[in-house]
């Protein structure tokens, strides 16, 4: 399996626009969003999660915030693991959650921070393992003074590239002659860009991702009665553009029949996109559109 099908194998979540949003990906212990219904969904996964981090404040993808902290108080798992909560700095909206939360979870037992972000403000990700880190990225979602989207990314190593086209047996004999920070140089790795609610990203902030998450609420522009939301079209566009290696589509407006939302998407993805592998999650429904097979979970 390709690092690109496992890593969206291993994404758990919901998501029906204008009503809920989230998704928990597994290897980096991190919720993206927290909207309605996750402690639910999740179960005792609630425990295997160490940080939250929230696009925006609007009720559908912080709604299930209280719940998710409640959850970890009173169900079958570590109750002192500590949570950490990355928002929007100045967002508002959140500021309100947030008190109402501290109300209600004084007592949970567990050490809960809260941890504003500015764009591009790095973020290890866990302690002790080697998990990469986030990096947040400034989206434009309306009005909104800030709306944040996240980037797990990690440092790798490659070969110079004046050295690209040399054999095998050239760079093993440079080896020994020029020292290692001459011939290979440090990049970052864009594993898992997480978009939140925006219209559509510049594709140079997702540049060669493993896998885009990149919402799609609309079938047509037509639809879109102000600006803040991508359609399909402009998503598939962003991926092809940015040389993702797989593009998941969320936050589908539930004003479309499910049959119809998968109907034109397939469509659209197998026109614009036949060699990228798509995948739409329909409210917990995830299915792929092209091309070839599921990964198992």
């Amino acid at each position: 399996m390709s690092l690109h099908e496992e890593i969206a194998a291993t994404l758990r979540g919901y998501s029906k626009a204008m009503y809920a949003t989230w998704f928990f990906y597994r290897p980096a212990r991190i919720l993206l969003d927290a909207g309605e219904g996750v402690s639910a969904a999740l179960g005792n996964v609630v425990f295997a999660i160490e940080k939250v981090f929230l696009s925006h404040g609007h009720y559908d993808h912080i709604g299930g915030l209280p719940g998710l902290l409640q959850s970890r108080r009173s169900a079958r798992g570590d109750k002192e693991k500590p949570l950490e909560v990355y928002y929007p700095t100045g967002d508002e909206l959140i500021g309100v959650q947030r008190q109402y939360v501290e109300g209600l979870t004084y007592r949970v037992g567990y050490d809960l921070s809260w941890h504003p972000l500015e764009p591009e403000q790095r973020v290890p990700l866990g302690a002790g393992r080697d998990r990469g880190y986030l990096v947040p990225f400034r989206v434009r979602h309306g009005s909104r003074s800030l709306a944040l989207g996240y980037r797990v990314m990690e440092e790798r190593k490659r070969l110079r590239a004046r050295y690209a086209g040399l054999a095998e047996h050239e760079i093993a004999q440079l080896a020994r002659t020029v020292p290692r920070e001459e011939l290979s140089e440090v990049y970052e790795k864009i594993l898992l860009a997480y978009t939140g609610d925006t219209m559509p990203v510049d594709p140079d902030v997702v540049r060669e991702a493993e896998v885009l998450m990149h919402e799609a609420t609309f079938l047509s522009a037509e639809d879109r009665d102000a600006p803040g939301h991508t359609t399909v079209e402009e998503a598939l566009r962003v991926a092809v553009a940015a040389g993702v290696k797989l593009l998941v589509l969320f936050h589908v407006s539930s004003r479309y029949p499910r049959h119809e939302t998968e109907r034109r998407a397939r469509e659209m993805a197998s026109r614009m996109a036949p060699g990228l592998p798509v995948v739409l999650f329909h409210s917990a429904r995830r299915l792929w559109l092209s091309p070839g097979p599921p990964p198992a979970a």
